[in-house]
């Protein structure tokens, strides 16, 4: 091998045939000469990223998973149906039926929120039993994400309650009120409790036939407001007009 070259100005370097020749090296500082027959040489650094080669196509599905945390609460007349947020998502849809594998739907919804409330007077909650509700969330694209498992919601039948005839100001009327169940099987026992137009409130309970009646005299127009009430099902109202 040739003899060490001092610390100073290298523009190239050449080696002996059949060695590697090494060019553009810059000077080398005193404290890195060769010792011992090695060399050592700073190259300049340059700024950017180089870009290898792309790899072939390879097909993916972007998925989203279901949403986390769903829970039904209720309480009285009043369903809420909640889960968690989940990152990516714009938006949730959500399904309500009366069969757990959602072979046919009564809600179908999409909202923005974490929660929805069913309205419970529509036609098909008013028989009551078991229902059953899932979401699942939508990203920007529209793109549906996975469904949660079925949830089950248990709705209580709603009373029905009917008053045989109307009620005027200053007169008194004795008004008989029937409580019954959306098919119409009347209920005995229920609790029933008139008030309004200037009436103090007054409560009875239904006897065997389902039926209780009142001695009223509203002291002014306004409205009437009958409500039923029972354990085990919804309560049930009516509004009636005093003219």
């Amino acid at each position: 091998m040739d003899e060490p070259a001092a610390a100073g100005d290298i523009m190239g370097l050449y080696l002996r045939p059949g060695h590697l020749a090494l060019a553009g090296a810059r000077r080398v500082p005193e404290d890195r000469r060769l010792r011992h027959g090695a060399l050592v040489a700073e190259f300049p650094k340059t700024a950017g990223y180089v870009t290898g080669p792309w790899s072939s196509y390879v097909p993916f599905t972007r998925t989203l998973s279901e949403p986390s945390g769903a829970t039904t609460s209720s309480s009285g007349n009043h369903v809420l149906l909640s889960w968690n947020w989940k990152l990516g998502v714009k938006d949730f849809r959500v399904q309500i039926s009366q069969r757990p594998d959602f072979a046919t739907t009564i809600e179908d919804v999409t909202t923005d929120n974490t929660s929805y409330a069913p309205v419970l007077t529509h036609p098909f909650y008013v028989m009551g039993g078991s229902f059953y509700w899932r979401v699942a969330g939508r990203d920007k694209g529209f793109n549906l994400g996975d469904w949660t498992q079925a949830q089950r919601i248990d709705i209580s039948q709603r009373l029905r309650v009917a008053v045989n005839r109307a009620v005027r100001r200053r007169r008194w009327t004795r008004v008989r009120v029937t409580v019954s169940d959306p098919a119409l099987k009347r209920i005995a026992g229920a609790s029933v409790r008139v008030s309004g137009a200037g009436l103090r409130p007054r409560s009875a309970k239904t006897n065997g036939s389902g039926q209780v009646s009142f001695r009223l005299r509203p002291r002014k127009r306004g409205r009437l407001l009958f409500s039923a009430s029972k354990p085990g099902f919804a309560s049930g109202t009516l509004s009636m007009r005093v003219r």
